[in-house]
C-alpha cells in the first residue's frame, strides 16, 4: 500500500471517528437535556402535591378567589406534569411498575386529583372527605421516589456518556498511534528519504556538472591537441611528396619520410577509433600466437632510435626464461608497448629508458611483467588516479610542452585489462616513473614455414641491439638459413668476414658504422661480395653517410616487416629463367575480380597485379561483383567492406549461399578490429588484409590462395 493510500485511509478513519464521536456525544447530551427535564418535572410533581395538600387543608380557599385560582393553576400543572411523565416513550420498568403496578401511583394521582377539585364544587367550605395524611404522606413519598428513580436513571446515563467519551478518546489515542506507527512514521522516512535522495542528487548533479566542466575543458584541449598532432604528420606527408615530385633524384628518401609521416597519421586515427570502440564495448582482443622476438624488437628498434635522437641511454633486459611464443593479441601487446615507452622517451629530458622483461612462473598461470622505467619529470601523487582517464595528463600544459592526446595511456589500459592483465605505476616527481604491464603467458607455437632452398646459404648478422639480433636470428633460420650474430661491425670484421653469402647490417652501431663496415670490407678485395641488407629506424641517414649505396643490395627500416624481409631472402635461392618464365605464365592465366569504389585504392591493387602479370576486372560495388561472378570465373576475389548500393559482407554472402561460389574471397578494407575480421570470415570470406595495403601482403596473400588451386 501506497503512502498517499495510507494517508487517504488515516484521514478517512479520522473523520469517521470524529463523526461518530460528535454523534454519540450529541446525542447523549441531548438525551442528558431531556432527562433534566424529566427529573425537574417529577420534582415539580413533588412539590405541587405539597402546595395542593396545603391549600385544600388551610379551608380559606372557599372565601378566597386567589386560593382558589392557586389550587387551580397548581392542580392544571400537576395533572400535566403527570401525564407527561406516565406518557415518556422510553419509560422504565421500575418507574413504569410504580405508576401502573404495586403501588398503582397513576390511580393515586389521580384520585388526589378529583380529591383536590372537589373543593371546587362544595357548597359549603367544609372540606369533603379529606385526604388522611398517611395517604398524603405515602403520596409523596412515592412521588419522591419517583423523582429519585428518574435521577438515578439519569446519572447512569451520565456514567454512560462518561465512558462513551473515554472510549472514543482511547479510541482517538489508538487511532492516531496506528496513523504514527503506519502512516506518519512511514511518510516522515519517505519525506527524510526524498530529502537525503534529493540531497544526494544535488550533489551527484554539482559534481557531475563539475565533471562535465573539466570533461569539456578537456576535450576542448584535446581538440587542440588533436588538431595539431593531425595537421603536423599532414604537413609532413603533402609536404614530403611536394618534394618528391619537385626533385625525383631524390624523391625514394622523400617518399620513405611521406610514408612515416602517413605512418604517424594513422596511429592517431587509429587512437580515436580504439577509443570509441572502447567506449560502445564493441573492442575485441585476438588469441593467435604472438611471436615476442618479433614485438620486442619492433618495439626496442624504433623507440631505441627515439632515444638516441634525444640523446638519452636506453637498456633493455630480458628473462631467458622468457618463452619465444605466447597466445594473444600481437597487434595490441605492440600498442602498449610503444605508448609505454614513447610516453617515457616524451617526458624524459636527460638520463635513460629501460625496457625490462620478466617471466612469472605460477601455479595457476605464468605471467610476462614488462616493465618501462624513465628517469623523467615524473607524477605528481595526487595526479596518479587521473593519469589513465581519458583526454587527461599529469599535467594539462604538458601536452603544449610534449604534444600528444591524452588518449594513449587510457587505451593502453583498457587494453591490457581486456587481455585479462592491467597497468600500473610508480612515480616520483623530479625522478621517474615505473609503468607496469602484466599480461597471461599462455603458451603457444607459430605454424611452420616450409622453404625449399636449393643452395645453401650462410648469413651473418651486424646488430648492437640484442632484440633485432634474436629476431633476425628467428627469421632466418626459419628459412633454413645458417646465420652467425654479432654484437658490433669491428667483432665480424675481425673473425671471417669473407666467408658469408648474406650479411644483414645495423646502420646506427657504436664505434662503428653499418657503412663504415662495409667500406672496410670492401677494401679487401673478395671476390664476390655478399648481398648486403641494410637495416635502420634512420634510413634517412644514409643521405649523410658515405657514398656505399654501390655496396647495398636492399634497405629495410626498422621495425622489420618480416614478410619484407623473408621475400627478399627467398629471392636469392636459385631460381632458373625457365620457372621464373613459368611464374609469370602462371600469373597470366589467373583471373581476380576487384570490389573497390574508390578509386586510388583500385589504382593501387591493380597496378600491383599489373607488376605481377595477373589479369583483372574491376567493379565498384557489391551488386556488380555478384553480377560478375555470374558471369565468369575468377580464381580470386579481393572485396572492399564498405561500398555503395551492396556491401563487401552483404555481396560475399550472397556469394556463398545462393550462387554456392567457391572463389577465395579476401576481404580489403578500412576496419581492422578482430570483431570486423570475425564479421568477415563470417560472411564466408577466406581472409582479411586491413588498408592501407602493404604490397609484399598483398602478394604473399595472392600466392597463398590463388597458386594451391
Amino acid at each position: 500500500m501506497s503512502i498517499r493510500t495510507r494517508y487517504i485511509a488515516a484521514l478517512l478513519l479520522t473523520a469517521s471517528l470524529v463523526s461518530l464521536s460528535f454523534t454519540v456525544i450529541y446525542n447523549l447530551i441531548s438525551a442528558q437535556k431531556q432527562d433534566a427535564e424529566i427529573i425537574n418535572i417529577a420534582g415539580q410533581q413533588r412539590m405541587l402535591s405539597q402546595r395542593i395538600a396545603l391549600l385544600a387543608s388551610t379551608g380559606r380557599i372557599c372565601g378566597s378567589y386567589k386560593e382558589k385560582q392557586y389550587l387551580s393553576n397548581a392542580l392544571a400543572t400537576f395533572n400535566n406534569n403527570h401525564q407527561r411523565l406516565i406518557s415518556i416513550p422510553s419509560l422504565s420498568p421500575v418507574i413504569h411498575n410504580v405508576y401502573f403496578g404495586v403501588k398503582a401511583l397513576d390511580t393515586r394521582v389521580e384520585q388526589y386529583t378529583q380529591w383536590a377539585q372537589g373543593l371546587f364544587s362544595a357548597p359549603t367550605c367544609d372540606i369533603p372527605r379529606l385526604y388522611s395524611i398517611e395517604k398524603v404522606t405515602q403520596l409523596l413519598s412515592d412521588l419522591d421516589y419517583v423523582v429519585d428513580l428518574f435521577e438515578r436513571e439519569a446519572s447512569a446515563r451520565v456514567d454512560t456518556v462518561a465512558s462513551v467519551e473515554v472510549y472514543l478518546w482511547l479510541g482517538t489515542l489508538l487511532l492516531l498511534l496506528i496513523e504514527a506507527i503506519f502512516i506518519f512514521s512511514p511518510l516522515d522516512k519517505a519525506i527524510r528519504d526524498s530529502i537525503k535522495n534529493l540531497t544526494t542528487l544535488k550533489n551527484q548533479a554539482e559534481i557531475a556538472e563539475q565533471e562535465a566542466r573539466r570533461a569539456s575543458k578537456a576535450k576542448s584541449e584535446f581538440l587542440s591537441s588533436m588538431s595539431h598532432e593531425l595537421r603536423t604528420p599532414m604537413n609532413g606527408l603533402f609536404g614530403m611528396i611536394e618534394l618528391a615530385l619537385d626533385n625525383p633524384e631524390k624523391s625514394n628518401v622523400y617518399l620513405k619520410k611521406a610514408q612515416s609521416a602517413g605512418g604517424q597519421l594513422l596511429i592517431l586515427i587509429n587512437d580515436i577509433l580504439d577509443i570509441s570502440k572502447i567506449e560502445a564495448g564493441k573492442i575485441k582482443v585476438e588469441h593467435a600466437p604472438v611471436d615476442l622476438l618479433q614485438v620486442l624488437d619492433d618495439a626496442v628498434s624504433l623507440q631505441r632510435a627515439y632515444c638516441q635522437k634525444k640523446g638519452l641511454a636506453f637498456h633493455y633486459y630480458k628473462d631467458p626464461s622468457l618463452p619465444p611464443v605466447i597466445s594473444g593479441d600481437i597487434t595490441r601487446i605492440t600498442q602498449i608497448l610503444h605508448n609505454l615507452l614513447s610516453n617515457a622517451i616524451k617526458f624524459t629530458d636527460s638520463g635513460s629508458v629501460t625496457l625490462k622483461v620478466s617471466f612469472l612462473e605460477q601455479t595457476n598461470h605464468n605471467i610476462i611483467s614488462f616493465d618501462v622505467i624513465d628517469t623523467g619529470i615524473g607524477i605528481d601523487e595526487t595526479k596518479l588516479c587521473t593519469i589513465f582517464d581519458k583526454f587527461e595528463q599529469a599535467d594539462q600544459s604538458t601536452t603544449r610542452i610534449h604534444g600528444g592526446t591524452g588518449l594513449g595511456l587510457s587505451i593502453a589500459k583498457q587494453l591490457a585489462q581486456l587481455m585479462e592483465g592491467d597497468i600500473t605505476v610508480r612515480s616520483t616527481p623530479g625522478k621517474g616513473s615505473t609503468f607496469t604491464f602484466t599480461m597471461l603467458a599462455k603458451s603457444a607455437t607459430l605454424p611452420q614455414l616450409s622453404v625449399d632452398t636449393q643452395a645453401p646459404l650462410h648469413c651473418a648478422i651486424i646488430d648492437d641491439l640484442q632484440t633485432s639480433r634474436e629476431y633476425i636470428e628467428h627469421i632466418v633460420s626459419a628459412m633454413g638459413i645458417r646465420s652467425k650474430s654479432y654484437h658490433c661491425a669491428r667483432a665480424f670484421l675481425d673473425d671471417d668476414p669473407l666467408a658469408y653469402d648474406i650479411l644483414i647490417v645495423d646502420l646506427a652501431m657504436p664505434t662503428m658504422s653499418g657503412i663504415d663496415m662495409l667500406l672496410e670490407l670492401e677494401s679487401l678485395e673478395p671476390i664476390t661480395f655478399p648481398r648486403v641488407i641494410l637495416i635502420s629506424a634512420e634510413l634517412e641517414r644514409l643521405t649523410y653517410e658515405k657514398d656505399a649505396s654501390h655496396l647495398l643490395w636492399r634497405t629495410h627500416t626498422k621495425p622489420i616487416n618480416r614478410r619484407e624481409l623473408e621475400h627478399d631472402l627467398s629471392s636469392l635461392f636459385e631460381k632458373s629463367t625457365s620457372s621464373i618464365e613459368k611464374e609469370t605464365s602462371v600469373n597470366q592465366t589467373k583471373r581476380i575480380l576487384i570490389a573497390e569504389d574508390n578509386d586510388i585504392n583500385a589504382e593501387i591493387v591493380k597496378a600491383i597485379l599489373n607488376g605481377e602479370n595477373y589479369r583483372f576486372l574491376h567493379v565498384k560495388d557489391g551488386q556488380e561483383a555478384v553480377n560478375a561472378c555470374k558471369r565468369y570465373s575468377f580464381n580470386l576475389i579481393l572485396m572492399d567492406c564498405n561500398m555503395p548500393i551492396m556491401g563487401g559482407i552483404e555481396a560475399s554472402k550472397i556469394l556463398r549461399s545462393e550462387l554456392k561460389i567457391t572463389t577465395p574471397i579476401v576481404a580489403l578494407t578500412a576496419n581492422a578490429f578482430a570483431e570486423d575480421k570475425e564479421e568477415c570470415l563470417a560472411a564466408g570470406m577466406d581472409d582479411f588484409l586491413p588498408k592501407p595495403i602493404d604490397k609484399t601482403t598483398l602478394l604473399t596473400c595472392i600466392r597463398k590462395h590463388v597458386h594451391h588451386q
